[in-house]
C-alpha cells in the first residue's frame, strides 16, 4: 500500500477516534464492517449493548459483564481514550467526548453530551473504620442519573449519589457534589446554581429587585438538597422521616412540606425515590375512614381515635397528604369516607349552626378548607359526586356583600380571624375549583385595613400565616379586579425585601419571619409567601420556581 494511502487510513481512524459524530456519515462501508465487528467483540465480552449508527472508538476502554456493561440507544458516540466501566445505561444521542470516564452505576436518559476529561464515578469507598486501610474496606454506591438535555463541560467530576437534572449545563471544572436542579446552571468547586435557564435572563434595564429575587431563586436552588436532609431523623420503621425542626415530634405534615419544598424546584425530596415517597405517604391513610392521623405511625401514642361524628373530625393531614402526593403525581389510595358521609342536610345545618363565624372564623374557614379539598379526591381519582353545589350556594349567599368576609369584627382580634379564615375558606374553595369570589372589592377594602393593622404587622416579627392571610387572598381577589391593586403593591413592595433578607443559609425560613428559628413550615409558607408578592408585582418568575401542593397557583378543576 502506498505511503499516501497508509498516512490517509490513519488520519482517517484518528478522524473518527476523536470526532465519532463523523462516522455514520463518512464512513465507507468497510470501516462500517470493521466497527460492527469491534462491537460485536465488545458485546460478547463486556456485556455492551448499542443501538443503531454508533461508534465506539477502539482505543476507548469499555469493560463489564452481561448484564452490567455499557448500554446505549441510537447516535451515541465514545470517543477516543474514554474509560467505561460497569453498570452505564444512557439513552439517545449522547456523546462521550475524548478520555471521559464513567465508572460504576450511572443511569442517563437521552441527548447527554459529556466534554473531554470529565470523571462521573457512581461508586465510593468506605473509609469509616480508621483501623482498616482504605483499600480493604467495602465499596458503597448510590449510583449516578443524569436527565434528558445535559450539557457536561470539559473536566467535569461528578460523585457518586448525586442526581443532574435534564435540561441543566454543567460549566467546565465544575465539582458535582450535590443533585443539579432541571433547568440549571452550576459551576465551580462544589458546584453551585449560576442561573435557572427555565428563567427569562434579567433584561438590560431589570430592576434591583427582579436581580434580587433571580439571586434568591438561584440561592435556594442551590441550597435546596442540603436544606431538606436538614430536617431528616432516622426512623424506627427504618429509614428516615422528616421533623418540622430540630427534636421535634415526628409528624405528618414535615413529610408534605418536604415533597412540596421540592417539587417547587422541579425535584424529589432526597431519602427516598418518587415511588417510595408514594408508598410511603399512602400508607399513613386509614383503610376505613380515609383520614391520616397527625403524627407518623411509630409515633402512634399522639394519635387519639378520630370522633365519630363526621363534622367534628380533623382532616388537615388527609388535605395535605393528597396535595403532597399530586406533586409526585399520585393520590391519596382510597376515597376519604369521613368526608362522604357528610350529607347535604348535615352540611347545611353545620354551616349555619355548627361554625364559630362570628367569634372564632379561622377555625370555621378552617373546617370548610379541609372538607372541600377532601372532597376533591373523592371526585377526581374515585367517581363520586359531592355536595359541592350546596356547599357553593350557601357559601355564596352568606357572604358579607359589605365586608366580603364570610367572619365578623370582634374587640378581640378586630379583622385577624375573618380574614384569616377568608384564606383558608377561599383557598379549598374558590381558588381550588376556579369559581369567582361573590364580592371581591369588598374583600380587597377589609383585607387591606387589616393589613394596616399594627397589632398584627408591625416591627419585622409578621408570621408566616398572618402574611399569608393577607398576601393570597389580595392575589385571589386581584385576578377579578384591579381594584386598589396599586395600594395592595405598596403593601407587598415594602416587606419583600425584608422577607429575603431573613433566609438562612441551608436551613431556610423561621414561622415568624425574624424569629431566628428556621423550621420546614416556616420554609414551605415564606418561599410560596415570596412567590405571592412577586407576582403581585408581576416579576414572579425571575425566581425560577412556583409554588405546588397545598399552596398551588391553579385550580384542580373547574366547576
Amino acid at each position: 500500500m502506498p505511503a499516501s494511502s497508509s498516512w490517509s487510513r490513519s488520519q482517517r481512524r484518528q478522524r473518527f477516534e476523536f470526532c465519532p459524530w463523523h462516522f455514520p456519515a463518512e464512513a465507507t462501508e468497510a470501516e462500517k464492517a470493521e466497527q460492527a465487528a469491534h462491537q460485536q467483540g465488545l458485546a460478547e465480552v463486556a456485556g455492551t449493548e448499542v443501538g443503531a449508527s454508533c461508534y465506539l472508538a477502539p482505543s476507548a476502554s469499555i469493560t463489564g459483564k452481561p448484564g452490567s456493561g455499557l448500554h446505549l440507544g441510537d447516535h451515541c458516540f465514545v470517543a477516543a481514550n474514554s474509560y467505561v466501566t460497569d453498570h452505564v445505561h444512557l439513552g439517545h444521542h449522547c456523546t462521550l467526548n475524548p478520555f471521559v470516564t464513567l465508572r460504576g452505576k450511572i443511569e442517563g436518559g437521552d441527548g447527554i453530551r459529556i466534554g473531554a476529561y470529565t470523571c462521573m464515578v457512581g461508586f465510593n469507598h468506605g473509609f469509616e473504620d480508621t483501623t482498616v486501610p482504605i483499600h480493604k474496606q467495602p465499596h458503597t454506591s448510590k449510583g449516578i442519573v443524569l436527565g434528558d438535555d445535559i450539557w457536561v463541560g470539559a473536566h467535569v467530576t461528578v460523585l457518586d449519589g448525586v442526581r443532574v437534572g435534564s435540561h441543566s449545563i454543567v460549566a467546565a471544572g465544575a465539582v458535582v457534589t450535590k443533585d443539579v436542579p432541571d433547568y440549571a446552571i452550576v459551576g465551580g468547586n462544589p458546584a453551585r446554581v449560576i442561573r435557572m435557564r427555565n428563567a427569562p435572563a434579567a433584561p438590560s434595564k431589570a430592576s434591583p429587585l427582579e436581580r434580587k429575587l433571580e439571586n434568591f431563586g438561584c440561592k435556594v436552588a442551590g441550597e435546596l438538597e442540603p436544606l431538606l436532609r436538614s430536617y431528616q431523623v432516622k426512623s424506627k420503621a427504618g429509614g428516615i422521616a422528616y421533623v418540622n425542626e430540630r427534636g421535634a415530634r415526628k409528624r405528618v405534615r414535615p413529610w408534605c412540606d418536604a415533597v412540596e419544598l421540592a417539587a417547587m424546584f422541579g425535584r424529589t425530596a432526597p431519602g427516598y425515590t418518587a415511588a417510595e415517597w408514594v408508598t410511603r405517604l399512602r400508607d399513613f391513610q386509614d383503610k376505613e375512614t380515609g383520614l391520616v392521623p397527625e403524627h407518623i405511625p411509630e409515633d402512634s401514642a399522639f394519635n387519639p381515635a378520630p370522633p365519630k361524628d363526621p363534622m367534628s373530625v380533623p382532616r388537615y393531614n388527609t388535605m395535605i397528604v393528597n396535595y403532597a402526593l399530586e406533586c409526585l403525581g399520585s393520590n391519596l389510595a382510597r376515597p376519604v369516607q369521613n368526608a362522604a358521609d357528610v350529607t347535604v342536610a348535615g352540611l347545611r345545618k353545620h354551616l349555619t349552626s355548627g361554625l364559630p363565624w362570628s367569634t372564632r372564623a379561622w377555625h370555621a374557614g378552617d373546617w370548610i378548607d379541609c372538607y372541600a379539598s377532601c372532597l376533591l379526591p373523592n371526585a377526581k381519582y374515585f367517581g363520586a359526586k359531592p355536595p359541592l353545589n350546596a356547599l357553593f350556594a350557601w357559601l355564596d349567599g352568606h357572604c358579607d356583600p359589605k365586608s366580603g368576609m364570610w367572619g365578623s369584627w370582634t374587640e378581640e382580634s378586630r379583622w385577624l380571624h375573618p380574614v384569616n379564615g377568608f384564606y383558608r375558606l377561599t383557598r379549598g374553595t374558590y381558588a381550588q375549583y376556579g369559581r369567582p369570589l361573590p364580592h371581591p372589592e369588598r374583600s380587597i377594602d377589609t383585607i387591606l385595613g387589616h393589613a394596616g393593622d399594627k397589632a398584627f404587622f408591625a416591627g419585622g416579627k409578621e408570621n408566616a400565616c398572618n402574611v399569608l392571610d393577607v398576601v393570597h387572598p389580595l392575589w385571589l381577589c386581584l385576578r377579578q379586579t384591579d381594584y386598589r391593586r396599586e395600594e395592595a403593591q405598596a403593601w407587598v413592595r415594602k416587606r419583600l425585601p425584608v422577607v429575603l433578607g431573613h433566609w438562612k443559609a441551608e436551613r431556610g425560613f423561621d414561622f415568624v419571619v425574624a424569629g431566628g428559628k428556621p423550621s420546614l413550615q416556616g420554609t414551605e409558607m415564606w418561599l410560596s409567601i415570596v412567590y405571592l408578592m412577586a407576582d403581585l408585582l408581576g416579576c414572579a418568575t425571575a425566581l425560577g420556581y412556583r409554588p405546588r401542593g397545598v399552596h398551588r397557583l391553579e385550580p384542580a378543576t373547574k366547576l
